[in-house]
């Protein structure tokens, strides 16, 4: 059996078979564990077994009781057998694959991997497949609260400083200063004393202490507000009640049957699932759900868009260099950078091939220091990973530099790969457009230069596209012809992205209308090319481009052309963007970044999707601002890799469509008035993860970004010194005139008066992929996170206002202005008929408390939970204005009128837990309404433990009832 056919066999096994596998690992067994040294390969031999909870992965001496190593068993993020990572491939020649095995571990993007080589090829068979059935075991079994809990039991690992299985009060101290949380000693003294049952109280809090004191610690206001107000009043939600929230408020299609689900799956007390309640705890975990985030469950988790059009009407996810793992001059070359994008859905990958001293091609970039991998090495991994996260065809975009002997090794070792992938019908000349995404399902198209067809007996000579010498040529024309002052240096280049504007000439000096701007400054190389190489090539063939007139004329449907950034950025304005969009209606275009940027920097991709190009190529391997909107874009479709373009791009001359045209949006798009509020933030961590600097000063920046007429920037205050739970309550109102085109950006940074603000984390989405209602959005932060913000949003359709009559027959012939229709908060048109048409029905909750021989714990209040007044303003905000005030005092989560007495000084003792909590809330008035609710709660809690208690006695009496009888 080859290492191959081991990756799937923990299921293939009898289950006898797969028990001792099992218990191999759980009992433990010797193997090697390699590194690499200055002197070569280091080998030590490790006994790996199971914890005793069965949790995790631990690695010891075999010698002696010394652990050398551990890690949760979820967090192992693969096993792959034989020679497929980096380290393997090098010392193929001094290891048996048979008995090779890689374990990555810990963060999926960047894991970490143990190598590690067995003394048999039963034993490395027998340990994978033991490891890989306890991996699913845990996986299908771990709940969010398990996950959770493994989060907090790390970080009081890393708090008990003496390792002493408790927290002083002083290590409780510093953790809050670790995670942001902003509390004062005699604060965070009363929750540890109410966490510790310890009598004395100078042991500390042990992990169980610990869960209750974080637990009180996170409970948050907006949270309750919200609950109480969809429950009208009340601290739990019944089915109607939740259904009617889920609907009026979330604009979700719902029965009671579902939330009735819903409600045993979220509620993580017992009594209150065979009440058929939702409580506080259930309500955050059901909010805090992937089915119930911002970006829409359905488009992160299936492809929603139809995948029968042809292949040049959709954008395709692309990487470029996709070998390197940095810059462009002197990084590693790595296969392992080919693994991660194809798991991230990356459907083109770039190969550099030349010919190896050995005989065998390589790939590396040419005319630089970057290292060498074997070709054969990549397609192997290609073969393995590029169909386990979409199944749509991948194109594999081949550099040939390769002399004829190494090209017909090249075309062999694919052959031998791919096999059946690679049987694509040649194209039909007489068809106008290429095939669909779902006609190739799991299909490799090679792209490539392709012999004349007169010439497909033998080989013969094409042009050598080589993207390395031209980076050689920008690097030596911007030294000639870019030698600038300070004053000019600092003036051209935007802050933040040193090299994008780096050798780029001015933009009117290409001008795409004149031959000569698409023949080539120097005569090309000429390559000889392999018969059996250009046999692979199929529906995209590369060919120079030479005009868009000559592409009308001559171009056939199965031709592709490659642009460099420079190029395709003049293309891609308005004066040439209309005729760029109809030869991507029918043909289909590669951009690469420039060669100028040899730090692998990338270019914003959205004017060049705007003008309809297809393959939009970035450098995976650097994490910046325009990857980040790649990621959101290929996300958006189930990760297929496939997204399909918007009607009007589609079919660019009947909608008369270009980005540069706003009077015409309204033909091609259904215009958005969007309305986002940012509420909470959530345990937002320091920049960098830096353990020891000071409380961050968070605020959040949203950028909208799509056609120019579109984009548009928000900034908040910030909020000084927590990042724990931070509370902004600012509204953001505008209009999307091309939303098919549009993705929201939300930026969290560290306040900083000394120097520039530091980046917390990010998150970006399709404005057409964001569900409405309140949701959490989880960011991107770098490392091991759980940070979110806490949002409300709306989308709408907007009808632009009819324009004022002028002149003096529209100001004598102008009616009165009617009165706007006030909008009824009663008005529940859209919701159906068996849903409860307003919060708080005090009868059927009365009748639902009778039934369930429940009390109500609190009062209803007055009026609507959230009767929320702000003032739209689609400025941008100077987040230096943090006493001002971003918003009205008005945009504040309201329960009754007598609340809004607080801002005018009423006593706090008159503040109720239905009360106010606005950005502007004191800490005193802040402290009072969290004692409330925590009193109201705790209040909730010992009635249920009362009538479990109750229901326990009246059990045990009829049992000593039975026994008597």
């Amino acid at each position: 059996m080859s290492a191959q056919q081991k990756t799937n066999g923990a299921t293939s096994r009898p289950e006898t078979a797969i028990e001792r596998c099992v218990g191999l690992v759980r009992i433990g067994t010797v193997v090697t564990l390699l590194r690499e040294n200055k002197f070569g390969l280091k080998k030590n031999d490790r006994k790996f077994m199971l914890s005793e909870d069965g949790k995790s992965l631990q690695w010891w001496s075999p010698t002696r009781p010394l652990m050398k190593g551990s890690t949760p068993i979820n967090s192992i993020v693969e096993i792959r057998n034989g020679h497929q990572t980096d380290f393997f491939n090098k010392y193929s020649d001094q290891l048996d694959p048979a008995m090779c095995l890689s374990i990555l571990y810990g963060r999926a993007s960047q894991p970490d991997v143990l190598s590690l080589h067995c003394f048999t090829e039963n034993q490395a068979d027998n340990f994978t497949t033991g490891l890989r059935v306890i991996m699913e075991n845990v996986s299908g079994s771990t709940s969010s609260d398990e996950v959770h809990d493994a989060w907090l039991q790390k970080m009081f690992v890393a708090a008990d400083k003496n390792s002493g299985g408790t927290l002083s009060f002083d290590e409780v101290m510093a953790l809050l200063h670790t995670i942001n949380a902003r509390l004062s000693a005699k604060q965070a003294k009363k929750l540890f004393q109410e966490a510790d049952t310890d009598v004395g109280g100078e042991r500390g809090l042990d992990f169980d202490e610990f869960k209750e004191f974080y637990r009180k610690l996170s409970m948050r206001d907006e949270l309750f507000f919200l609950l109480r107000g969809a429950s009208g009043g009340k601290t739990f939600l019944d089915p109607p009640s939740l259904m009617k929230f889920l609907v009026a408020q979330q604009k979700e299609v719902i029965t009671i049957e579902d939330c009735e689900k819903l409600i045993q799956d979220f509620e993580p007390n017992a009594v209150c699932r065979e009440k058929k309640v939702l409580s506080y705890e259930g309500f955050e975990a059901l909010l805090l759900s992937p089915r119930h985030l911002l970006f829409k469950h359905d488009h992160l988790t299936k492809v929603h868009q139809d995948m029968t059009q042809p292949m040049s009407h959709y954008y395709i996810a692309s990487s470029h260099n996709t070998y390197l793992t940095g810059d462009q001059l002197k990084s590693n070359s790595s296969v392992e950078a080919y693994i991660r994008p194809l798991k991230l859905g990356c459907r083109c990958v770039e190969l550099d091939c030349w010919d190896g001293q050995d005989g065998n091609p390589i790939i590396y970039h040419g005319h630089t220091l970057t290292s060498k991998i074997k070709f054969a090495d990549v397609i192997r991994a290609i073969n393995t990973y590029g169909f386990q996260t979409t199944k749509y065809p991948l194109i594999l975009s081949i550099e040939n530099h390769c002399s004829l002997e190494q090209q017909v090794k090249m075309a062999a070792i694919m052959q031998e790969e791919f096999g059946d992938r690679l049987d694509v019908p040649a194209p039909d000349p007489d068809k106008e457009h290429l095939p669909s995404p779902e006609s190739l399902v799991g299909k490799v198209l090679v792209k490539n230069k392709k012999l004349s067809h007169g010439d497909e007996g033998e080989e013969g000579w094409v042009s050598d596209e080589d993207e390395g010498e031209e980076m050689t040529g920008e690097l030596k024309s911007s030294k000639q012809r870019r030698r600038p002052s300070k004053a000019t240096a600092t003036s051209s280049s935007p802050a933040g992205d040193e090299d994008s504007q780096a050798g780029e000439d001015d933009e009117h000096s290409f001008d795409p209308d004149t031959v000569e701007a698409w023949a080539p400054k120097a005569e090309k190389h000429k390559l000889k090319l392999a018969k059996e190489l250009s046999r692979l090539v199929t529906y995209v063939q590369a060919v120079s481009f030479k005009g868009f007139e000559h592409s009308l004329a001559h171009g056939l449907y199965f031709h592709m052309s490659s642009f460099g950034e420079k190029k395709a950025m003049s293309c891609s304005q308005a004066r040439c963007v209309r005729r760029f969009l109809r030869y991507n209606s029918r043909q289909m275009s590669r951009i690469y970044p420039g060669g100028s940027r040899i730090s692998s920097s990338n270019y914003n991709p959205i004017p060049l999707w705007n003008a309809g190009c297809q393959i939009v190529a970035l450098n995976y391997q650097t994490p910046c601002p325009e990857m980040d909107i790649n990621l959101a874009m290929f996300y958006g479709n189930g990760g297929s890799g496939y997204v399909l373009k918007p009607k009007a791009l589609v079919n660019p001359q009947a909608s008369g469509f270009s980005p540069f045209d706003p009077k015409k949006f309204s033909q091609s798009f259904q215009p958005k008035e969007v309305s986002i509020k940012i509420i909470t933030g959530q345990q937002l961590p320091k920049p960098g993860d830096d353990k020891k600097g000071e409380v961050i000063d968070p605020y959040v920046v949203v950028q909208v970004l799509g056609t120019d007429h579109d984009s548009k920037t928000f900034v908040t205050k910030y909020i000084d010194d927590n990042g724990f739970n931070p509370r902004w309550d600012v509204k953001f109102s505008f209009v999307v005139h091309a939303p098919d085109l549009c993705f929201i950006r939300f930026v969290v940074k560290d306040k900083d008066v000394m120097s520039a603000d530091d980046y917390i984390g990010q998150a970006t989405i399709p404005l057409l992929s964001m569900a409405e209602g309140y949701r959490h959005l989880m960011l991107e932060c770098g490392g091991e996170s759980h940070a979110s913000l806490f949002l409300n949003v709306d989308i709408k359709e907007y009808s632009a206002p009819r324009p004022k009559r002028k002149g003096l027959f529209g100001r004598f012939r102008k009616q009165p202005k009617p009165a706007a229709a006030a909008k009824d908060p009663e008005d529940t048109s859209h919701i159906p008929a068996d849903v409860p048409t307003t919060f708080g029905d005090s009868q059927r909750d009365q009748q639902f408390m009778d039934d369930n021989d429940m009390d109500e714990s609190v009062t209803q209040p007055d009026g609507e939970l959230f009767n929320v007044s702000v003032r739209e303003d689609e400025d941008a905000v100077d987040p230096d204005a943090a006493g001002d005030g971003v918003v009205s005092s008005a945009d504040a989560f309201t329960a009754d009128k007598r609340v809004r007495q607080v801002q005018s000084g009423l006593h706090l003792e008159n503040v109720t837990s239905a009360g106010l909590i606005t950005a502007k809330t004191t800490n005193e008035e802040r402290e009072f309404v969290r004692e409330q609710i925590e009193q109201e709660l705790e209040e909730e809690r010992q009635k249920v433990l009362d009538q479990q208690q109750q229901e326990a006695a009246a059990a045990q009496d009829d049992d000593d009832e039975e026994d008597d009888d």
